[in-house]
């Protein structure tokens, strides 16, 4: 609306001033003209165009008073992430992809993508700082900082199992860049490079030190389930918990209730089954403390001494003792034991008098240069 000020409205603003000076409240010098008056004036003039500057201090409306109510957005703190499945350790690159799809925030995580992170009774915290960055494993599998590249020391030919597990050795330790790709091939060095001196199609073996290693001209194995059928190799050898006395084994992720068969013939040298069906840890929902050394296992002595081990297993089809055939159903896969989700763990071991012992390198003849991720079709037919 346009702004018209009558006489009686003008005398009103003019009894606002003494001496030039603007009396805004009731307790400062000077007489003060009635605040109702003084309010009316200034509410006239907030609606005109004019623009006229007084030197009154506007006056607030208590919205008390007017039933007014200034309201705002509130935004809510994003939610804390829970633990994925146990307490870890987890690479904090994983973390923070976890997080943006559920929405949720880690605090420490912050700055430490490439560390370990750790998560105790749903408690994060800041685990090892990895110098050169972590890995992101399958999901349930412990998470681990990236070791630096070794410098070449193949003096001639050496087996990249056998290399990789060298270089973990050394001072401090390091990895071998060509595996686990070329576990199964010879290694060499060209100068500083590493190079692949040579492709084993059916895998290599390692010599005494000081021997050249070579490939393999055959191998006795086959991959461990039926004919046919097709099943992704999860972990390789020296996998994030294929360590130490695991570190030559193979894990094959298949569904609860695949059958089990023998990758080379033998006599069943140790069966137990150490969950059985309704317990704990025969099926559990992850990684449980409580189901070390719990899972149901086969163990088949070959004619040269060594064992075969497979693990995990549901249902046993054989007993203690019997004498099986390459190609044989020995049992269903399962979940039992220490484990974050169905899968067939299979490892060759030299015979020590108990179940579990070292793992020795294996290969098989269905699936040479097997690796991590490979999705591979059982030659195991009778």
């Amino acid at each position: 609306m346009s702004l018209r000020l009558a006489p009686l409205v003008l005398v009103a603003l003019a009894a606002c001033f003494v001496d030039g000076a603007a009396i805004t409240g009731g307790d400062g010098p000077g007489t003060a003209a009635p605040q109702t008056d003084t309010a009316a004036a200034t509410s006239d003039m907030s609606e005109g165009t004019g623009g006229l500057t007084t030197g009154a201090a506007p006056t607030t409306t208590d919205a008390a008073a007017t039933g007014s109510v200034t309201t705002g957005t509130t935004i809510e703190p994003p939610a804390t992430c829970p633990c994925y499945g146990g307490d870890g350790p987890y690479c904090g690159q994983g973390v923070a992809v976890e997080a943006a799809a559920a929405g949720c925030e880690v605090a420490v995580l912050a700055g430490h993508e490439g560390d370990i992170l750790h998560c105790e009774a749903g408690e994060w915290s800041l685990g090892a700082a990895c110098e050169a960055g972590c890995e992101v494993t399958a999901p349930g599998e412990a998470d681990v900082c990236l070791l630096p590249v070794c410098d070449c020391f193949v003096k001639e030919a050496w087996c990249g199992s056998g290399a990789a597990a060298h270089g973990l050795t050394l001072d401090p330790p390091c990895s071998v860049p060509l595996v686990p790709e070329h576990n199964n091939d010879i290694l060499g060095c060209d100068g500083e490079t590493w190079i692949v001196k040579q492709a084993c199609e059916k895998g290599c073996h390692e010599e005494m030190v000081g021997v050249p290693d070579s490939c393999n001209d055959d191998s006795d194995y086959k991959l461990p389930y039926a004919c046919g059928d097709a099943f992704t190799c999860s972990q390789a050898n020296f996998g994030s918990s294929h360590q130490g006395s695991q570190a030559y084994a193979w894990d094959f992720a298949m569904p609860k209730g695949t059958p089990v068969h023998a990758a080379r013939g033998g006599t069943i040298a140790y069966l137990e089954v150490r969950s059985p069906e309704g317990s704990q840890c025969y099926d559990p929902p992850g990684l449980l403390e409580a189901c070390h050394n719990k899972a149901n296992f086969i163990g088949i002595e070959h004619a040269d001494g060594t064992v075969a081990l497979y693990m995990h297993l549901r249902e046993m089809k054989v007993q203690k003792g019997d004498v099986v055939q390459q190609g044989q159903l020995i049992a269903l896969s399962g979940n039992s034991g220490y484990t974050s989700g169905p899968h067939l763990h299979f490892q060759l071991q030299n015979d020590c008098g108990i179940w579990f012992c070292s793992s020795v390198p294996v290969s098989f003849a269905d699936a040479p240069g097997l690796a991590k991720n490979d999705k591979v079709t059982s030659g195991n037919c009778p």
